[in-house]
């Protein structure tokens, strides 16, 4: 019970400049508060990247051993730990990629969205295909763009921690991103006209 109101209190009171110092001087429960404000972050955008719950797993895992082994290495002045550990995260993924010729195994299980009770049939089918068109879309996207939008729109960052992640300026993650959500539209687009022509 005294070990997880401990928990509690390091998890909710320190801030992360906190836990780092703690962490630094051998807190192995300051490294475990870390990973557990942190490590779902990391294993979204890598799972979102890679469609790969292993290998998202496997590089969260890297991830947090980087952490450990290079606790020195972050800079609290230069950014939060969050985006910190998100740019380990994404050099780890283009090193997996390259090794792999982007050949990544896609897991069409990941983020399925569960229909309403209060929905019917025609309502579940509408947002089944929905959640296709803009799964293909976010696929058909190069890594470069998809990225942006994983940081940005799904992960809610701003685009100065963007730009931090992905080592950019900020102007590019801005044209980045605006270059996706047309792309984006443009394929969601057709596919609701060839969906009409097919109903047709």
């Amino acid at each position: 019970m005294f070990e997880r109101l401990r928990r509690r209190r390091v998890d909710g009171e320190l801030s992360d400049a906190e836990l780092h110092r703690a962490a630094l001087a051998g807190s192995g429960e300051a490294m475990a508060a870390l990973y557990r404000r942190h490590g779902g972050l990391v294993y979204r955008f890598t799972l979102q990247m890679s469609r790969n719950d292993t290998v998202a797993e496997e590089i969260t895992q890297e991830v947090f051993l980087a952490l450990l082994t290079q606790l020195d290495r972050f800079d609290s002045a230069r950014g939060a730990l969050s985006t910190w550990l998100c740019g380990i995260a994404r050099r780890q993924l283009w090193k997996y990629l390259e090794r792999n010729d982007a050949a990544t195994a896609f897991d069409e299980d990941i983020a399925v969205e569960l229909p309403s009770p209060d929905d019917g049939p025609a309502e579940v089918l509408l947002r089944r295909e929905a959640v296709e068109a803009v799964r293909a879309g976010m696929d058909e996207l190069p890594p470069a763009l998809r990225e942006v939008v994983i940081l940005c729109a799904l992960e809610e960052m701003s685009y100065e921690e963007a730009a931090q992640v992905l080592a950019v300026p900020v102007g590019t993650v801005r044209s980045r991103l605006h270059r996706a959500k047309a792309r984006l539209a443009a394929l969601l687009r057709g596919e609701m006209a060839n969906t009409e022509r097919k109903r047709r």
